[in-house]
C-alpha cells in the first residue's frame, strides 16, 4: 500500500508530548502504542521518524493510509488485540474522555505494558480555575459549554471528561502509579481567573480536612499540592505520566 505523506501539522498538544518523550527514557526501537492515532496519525508518524517501533490505534480506519502495517483498527472501549506486555510506553493524546469506560481502557494499558512500563496520557483539564468558573456560572465544563447533541452517540462526544482527583484514583486503582503531572498548554486569558486563588487555596484546606483515615490523609496532601501547582490552576490540557511497576508490590 502507497502511504498517503500529506499529513497535518502535529497540534499543540502533540507537540508537547513530543518535547516531553525523552523524559520516559525509551530506547531507539521501543515499541510505543499511540492509541488513539486519530484519522492523520500525525503522532505516530512522528514518533516513528524518531526511530520508535510505532504503532497507532483508532476505531477511525482512515490512519492506515499514513501508517500501512503499522496501523491497527481497534474500539478502544473493549478488549485490545495485543498480547500481556507488549509495549514499552503508551501514548493517548485527547482520547480517554471520549470513552465509555476509563478503568477497562486503564486496566487494558496496564495489562499490553512491560514491567516498569509507561503511559503519558493527555485530557482537557477541566479542574482548572476558568474551567471551574464556567462550571459554576453555567454547570458545563471549559471544553463543552453546552449540551452534546443526543440524536446520536458519536465517538468525538465528551462524555468522560474527568477531574484530577478522579483520574488520579481511575491511574491508581488500574495498578498505576503517577510519577508527574504536567500541562500541555496554557491560553493567556486563564490568568485572569488568578483572582479566585485565595477562596479555592481556602476552600480545599477545609474540604479535606473532612478525611478521617491517617494513609488517605498522607495522600490527600499531595493531591492538594497537587491541585494547587501551576499546571492544574492554568493549563488547558493535562499530561499525566503513570508507571507500570516493575515488580509486585513496587511502588
Amino acid at each position: 500500500m502507497a502511504l498517503n505523506m500529506d499529513r497535518p501539522e502535529l497540534t499543540v498538544i502533540q507537540r508537547a508530548v513530543l518535547k516531553h518523550l525523552p523524559s520516559l527514557g525509551l530506547p531507539l526501537g521501543a515499541r510505543v502504542l499511540d492509541a488513539p492515532c486519530g484519522g492523520c496519525a500525525s503522532l505516530t508518524v512522528a514518533l516513528r521518524e524518531r526511530g520508535f517501533a510505532a504503532i497507532g490505534a483508532d476505531i477511525d480506519p482512515e490512519a492506515v493510509m499514513h501508517l500501512g502495517a503499522a496501523f491497527q483498527k481497534v474500539n478502544l472501549d473493549g478488549t485490545l488485540p495485543w498480547p500481556n506486555r507488549s509495549f514499552d510506553a503508551v501514548v493517548s493524546t485527547e482520547g480517554i474522555e471520549h470513552f465509555e469506560n476509563h478503568y477497562s481502557f486503564l486496566r487494558e494499558m496496564h495489562r499490553i505494558l512491560k514491567p516498569g512500563g509507561s503511559l503519558l496520557l493527555t485530557t482537557p483539564n477541566i479542574t482548572a480555575l476558568r474551567s471551574r468558573v464556567r462550571f459554576f456560572g453555567s454547570g458545563f465544563f471549559g471544553r463543552d459549554a453546552r449540551p452534546l447533541n443526543e440524536a446520536a452517540r458519536h465517538p468525538l462526544h465528551h462524555i468522560g471528561l474527568a477531574t484530577f482527583p478522579e483520574l488520579r484514583y481511575e491511574l491508581h486503582v488500574s495498578g498505576f502509579r503517577l510519577s508527574e503531572v504536567r500541562h500541555t498548554h496554557i491560553k493567556p486569558v486563564s490568568y485572569l481567573y488568578s483572582i479566585y486563588l485565595p477562596w479555592i487555596w481556602l476552600y480545599t484546606l477545609m474540604a479535606f480536612r473532612k478525611e478521617k483515615d491517617p494513609a488517605q490523609r498522607e495522600r490527600n496532601k499531595e493531591i492538594r499540592r497537587t491541585l494547587h501547582s501551576f499546571s492544574l490552576l492554568f493549563g488547558e490540557g493535562l499530561m499525566l505520566i503513570a508507571r507500570k511497576a516493575r515488580t509486585v508490590g513496587d511502588h
